[in-house]
């Protein structure tokens, strides 16, 4: 197996800590040893203290000898310097100066150990003598005089000799030390040949195979870690084959995701955004990477984050209907689940998004039709029905009054009459039907019968009809449905001619505006009552009347406008409305002048 070289201070790192332990304790000693040596050195002197007092003290009493010759003779025994001093510090006698100098020896009385001797019985200091400039460690100690005064006995051993063995005892660690930092140097450097590179080597590839650059780690030639080889590359064969499980069930959870019309959003157990499809960034209309968010951030309406709030909470699932304003009125539907399974068991939720804005107006449409339609039909049905009954009654038997009532019957036939012929042609142009049958139609015509045939309904509302059509360019026939558009003409007038003012004006202009592929322009405007803002959306929905009220004294079905709309997309066209409350209103629809097919459009509401 091919060894790969790797920097001395990560293969020898086990070897520092020991050679530090060595080099610390080796420090500590050295440090402590002069500390040492002066306390063994006192121990020592208070012992040789111990044992020369009682001969000190009986050399003392006999006043015949001289302290000056016994002291030099017991210091020359024990090997230490001895020295005889008065309480009053002067000196008696001293093993270290000649006899005949003993005299001029200053007093001692300042020294440490002798104040300490006096004070205590016993004192010692380490310090350099005044008398041999030598440094030493001294002991001294009370005894009594022949006459009864205080003496005091010293014995003092010099340093040097304490240095000298602790110069010794130093290079005697130093060699130990020496050789535990080669000992430790080939234990290291064995245990870094035999396991630490191995295993550094096996770390390096487990972290290349945990960031994807390798798909198993080498095998080492030392017994010792093959097996753990070995061990490592069957887990990373497991986790290679779980990952890509995991993979494959990620893409496909993305692939599903992606996929769904409903919007998705995945939250944790503290509320924040994991997981949002695309359908969800649609229905909101999101910008930008939400993940990690708070709710409150991605989605500002306080039903949705209470939604969230409480299916976190209660840990059930929960649903909602709420209302956007932006960037467009929309009904959704909100249906969510909790997750668990998290980290410690924690709980996050899932929350899935409908728009029903389509269905919740398909539906209203519906009971609005279902409403409209009875009602368009019980009114003339009553008043049929209480005609009859009073001719039944013997109104018949009055020519006048059953002339009267028969007229009104008629009339009130006719008015279902004209029900049943707008339902159909809704039908008709929303597909119901077969397709409308195309063939040139003179929009001018078209327009002169149409204000031909409301001229007497304009005459009895007082509002005057002018027709403005430009002759240059001319339009030219358009293919389409001559009766779709002239109801589509006759619709627009008679709703300007109902809701206009006394004394108004109605203008209906024919002209062609030339693009790319040329357009037909009518316009019918009014000086009416005009339109609120709030209800131009809804203007072309099936019965839905601005003054429900007005309305009805008006007469009508209410699908004219609706068959407006469907009329000019079944040809190809459009229609808009432009209007002012109080001021009046401008309908304009535009049909392309060739043939183009019908713009495609939801039934407003099934029949």
């Amino acid at each position: 197996m091919r060894r790969l070289g790797l920097p001395p201070k990560l293969r020898l790192a086990p070897l520092w800590p020991a050679l530090a332990a060595t080099a610390i304790a080796s420090a500590f000693l050295w440090f402590l040893l002069p500390g040492l040596f002066e306390s063994t050195a006192s121990v020592q002197l208070f012992d040789a203290l111990r044992i020369l007092t009682p001969i000190v003290q009986r050399q003392v009493s006999d006043t015949r000898t001289d302290p000056r010759l016994w002291v030099r003779q017991l210091a020359a025994d024990s090997g230490l310097r001895v020295t005889l001093i008065r309480g009053d510090g002067v000196v008696i006698a001293d093993s270290s100066v000649e006899p005949a100098k003993v005299g001029a020896m200053e007093n001692h009385r300042q020294r440490p150990e002798v104040q300490e001797a006096l004070a205590r019985g016993s004192g010692m200091s380490v310090r350099r003598s005044a008398t041999t400039g030598d440094t030493y460690v001294y002991a001294a100690k009370t005894l009594a005089g022949p006459r009864g005064e205080t003496l005091i006995l010293r014995l003092a051993e010099p340093l040097e000799q304490l240095q000298a063995l602790r110069g010794q005892l130093a290079a005697a660690m130093a060699l130990a030390v020496l050789a535990a930092g080669c000992g430790i140097l080939v234990t290291s450097l064995w245990l870094d040949r035999r396991l630490f590179q191995p295993l550094s080597r096996l770390i390096a590839d487990a972290r290349n195979i945990a960031a994807g650059r390798a798909a198993r780690v080498q095998v080492p030639d030392e017994d010792e870690l093959a097996a753990l080889a070995l061990a490592l590359n069957h887990l990373a064969a497991t986790a290679e084959e779980q990952f890509e499980a995991v993979r494959k069930e990620r893409d496909q959870l993305r692939q599903i995701l992606a996929s769904m019309s409903e919007g998705v959003l995945v939250v944790g157990p503290d509320g924040r955004a994991l997981m949002i499809n695309p359908a969800f960034y649609q229905l909101f209309d999101l910008r930008g990477d939400f993940s990690g968010r708070p709710v409150l951030e991605i989605i500002r309406h306080p039903g949705f984050s209470r939604l969230i709030e409480d299916t976190l909470r209660a840990g059930e699932p929960q649903s909602a209907q709420i209302e956007l304003a932006v960037p467009e009125r929309r009904t959704l539907l909100l249906a969510s689940s909790p997750l668990s399974g998290g980290p410690g068991g924690e709980r996050g939720a899932v929350v899935a998004t409908r728009d029903t804005t389509e269905l919740t107006r398909v539906a209203d449409m519906r009971k609005d039709f279902v409403a409209n339609v009875s009602h368009e039909l019980k009114t003339p049905l009553a008043a049929i029905r209480g005609y009859a009954e009073t001719l039944r009654d013997g109104a018949l038997e009055e020519p006048a009054t059953a002339r009267r009532f028969t007229e009104r019957i008629l009339s009130q036939c006719r008015r279902l009459q004209e029900l049943l012929d707008d339902l159909l042609t809704l039908s008709r142009l929303e597909g119901v039907a077969p397709a409308l049958e195309r063939e040139p139609v003179d929009l001018g015509a078209v327009v002169r019968r149409a204000v031909e045939l409301l001229s007497t309904a304009a005459r009895e509302k007082r509002v005057e009809i002018t027709v403005e059509e430009e002759a240059v360019p001319p339009v030219p026939p358009i293919p389409g449905d001559p009766d779709g558009l002239e109801r589509l003409l006759l619709n627009l007038l008679d709703n300007a001619i109902k809701y206009n003012r006394p004394d108004g004006k109605v203008t209906l202009r024919l002209a062609r505006a030339d693009g790319e592929a040329g357009q037909a322009v009518i316009e019918v405007s009014d000086t009416g009552i005009g339109i609120p803002p709030e209800s131009i959306p809804r203007l072309f929905e099936r019965f839905y009347r601005v003054d429900k009220g007005r309305a009805r004294e008006e007469g009508g079905t209410g699908l004219g406008l609706a068959i407006v709309k469907h009329v000019a997309q079944a040809h190809g066209g459009q229609v808009d409305v432009e209007s002012r409350v109080g001021r009046g209103s401008t309908f304009r629809v535009r049909l392309p002048l060739a043939l183009t097919p019908p713009t495609p459009s939801l039934p407003a509401s099934p029949l």
